[in-house]
């Protein structure tokens, strides 16, 4: 599939999920977003292994580890909001797809082991900016003032982890990244 197929390809997949989101009750949108930062969780996790393996510089690897910390944080932070506003209810299953494209483990090995740190980093700025770019859309869009404070924290969390992310970047490169 060449590029521009692929890209239009992704834009109709992303409009889908983000109609999807939209759509979603606010006990509905915790949930997914629960489930969002695990993955986040995971991902960063197997990051900050597969770091140590390669012996990157150390900077790299406690990034990564305080960004799973903070993902596990704020899935904990969420599933504590909603056990107090839905104190006899447990989080529905929401079946949308996950908004941010997540690597495979098999794909992530392969970047690291092929010390693609550069490719990894972009990669990362650039999911989770779009995830802040979403959750400030949807705030904006929203009526529900919950769902509105959620959705401007998730995007000012995700915003700080595109800073870091950059920070990083900027200081193992010496360069602003090409997003």
């Amino acid at each position: 599939m060449n590029k521009t197929n692929y890209q239009t390809v992704e834009k109709t997949r992303f409009k889908r999920i983000l109609e999807e989101i939209s759509k979603l009750d606010y006990r509905e949108l915790m949930a997914y977003w629960m489930d969002q930062e695990v993955m986040e969780a995971e991902m960063y996790h197997k990051l900050y292994q597969l770091s140590r393996d390669v012996n990157w510089d150390e900077r790299v690897s406690k990034l990564f580890f305080q960004l799973y910390k903070e993902s596990l944080g704020h899935a904990e932070a969420l599933l504590k909001m909603f056990r107090e506003m839905f104190p006899w209810e447990e989080p529905p299953k929401v079946s949308v797809a996950p908004l941010e494209v997540e690597l495979s483990e098999e794909r992530l090995k392969d970047l690291v082991y092929h010390g693609n740190l550069r490719e990894i980093l972009e990669y990362l700025m650039g999911t989770e900016k779009l995830a802040h770019d979403v959750y400030q859309y949807l705030a904006e869009k929203t009526e529900d003032e919950n769902s509105k404070a959620t959705l401007t924290w998730l995007s000012n969390i995700e915003n700080g982890h595109y800073q870091k992310l950059r920070n990083l970047y900027v200081t193992l490169f010496g360069t602003e990244p090409g997003e």
